[in-house]
């Protein structure tokens, strides 16, 4: 019982071999194609920034008619120290924006609110109308 070998004459068939070429074509035309792609899937979004004050005057004091949304770390909501839910915002947010002077909305989260909530909140508050919001952050000590 043994076993045949190839010997190399004329009765062995081809070799099988394996042409990588195309595989490597393909590959790199899929990878020029996510290159080209890729960036165009950002989505962008323009952010209106103030400019750098020139001296260090505290800004002007807020005024009784300005409209803060403030949401806690649990998730609730207050417009203006008053509790308000999910609902009620889309019905007395129209009304109270339409009363100020500005019609700026300004947002406070509390820091250790979850991304994606905060990000629901101010898209329930573009779906209620407020165009122009504003983000309220506080200023860092400097040492």
């Amino acid at each position: 019982m043994g076993m045949a070998l190839g010997g190399g004459g004329k009765g062995s068939g081809p070799s099988p071999n394996i042409n990588i070429t195309p595989l490597v074509d393909v590959a790199l035309v899929v990878l020029i194609i996510f290159m080209v792609v890729a960036p165009m899937l950002t989505k962008t979004f323009t952010l209106n920034v103030p400019p750098e004050p020139k001296d260090d005057k505290p800004p002007p004091a807020q005024t009784d008619d300005s409209v803060v949304l403030t949401i806690d770390e649990s998730g609730a909501m207050k417009i203006n120290k008053l509790a308000i839910t999910k609902e009620e915002l889309a019905d007395r947010l129209p009304r109270m924006l339409a009363a100020t002077r500005h019609k700026v909305l300004h947002f406070d989260a509390a820091d250790g609110l979850p991304y994606g909530q905060g990000v629901m909140a101010l898209d329930s508050c573009r779906d209620a109308g407020a165009k122009n919001i504003a983000i309220v952050t506080k200023k860092l000590p400097t040492h």
